[in-house]
């Protein structure tokens, strides 16, 4: 049985770098405990489940709206221990945060998937829309001509 707690003291957070890094390889474990300070002063809240003390699954989820689709819970990140995937954690921590969004009076829960984990949300019920995420780097700028080929 996994049991659900917020990670809310430093060392909570900060032990559930390596976890968070399978997710996002990206981060650095110097700043990891600022880059989560940071957003939370912006509504981000870090959600840990463990069995047998162990942590196991994270969740980072955010309240917010917009004018698209309201007032919602939005999950920024969801990650289960490698070694510990196919055992309904995963499953278990949206449960967890859709009772929680049911107990904040959110009626919908969103979030954006990697295509390998597509199926694994729809097999829970979520659907997909066909929205695609873009971005671009500010100092780059925008092409103003097409590109050349």
């Amino acid at each position: 049985m996994t049991a659900f707690h917020e990670l809310l003291a430093d060392e909570q957070i900060e032990a559930a770098f390596p976890l968070m890094r399978q997710l996002r390889p990206h981060l650095s474990a110097a700043t990891f405990l600022s880059a989560v300070r940071a957003q939370q002063a912006e509504g981000y809240r870090l959600f840990g489940g463990e069995v047998d003390s162990s942590l196991v699954v994270l969740a980072g989820v955010r309240e917010t709206r917009t004018l698209l689709r309201g007032l919602h819970l939005f999950v920024d990140d969801l990650v289960t221990l490698q070694s510990s995937q196919g055992r309904g954690h995963g499953k278990a921590m949206l449960q967890f945060m859709v009772d929680h969004a049911q107990s904040r009076g959110l009626e919908r829960i969103y979030l954006d998937s990697r295509d390998t984990a597509l199926g694994f949300y729809e097999k829970l019920g979520f659907q997909s829309q066909t929205s695609v995420t873009c971005w671009i780097k500010v100092a780059t700028g925008f092409r103003l001509s097409p590109p050349e080929h």
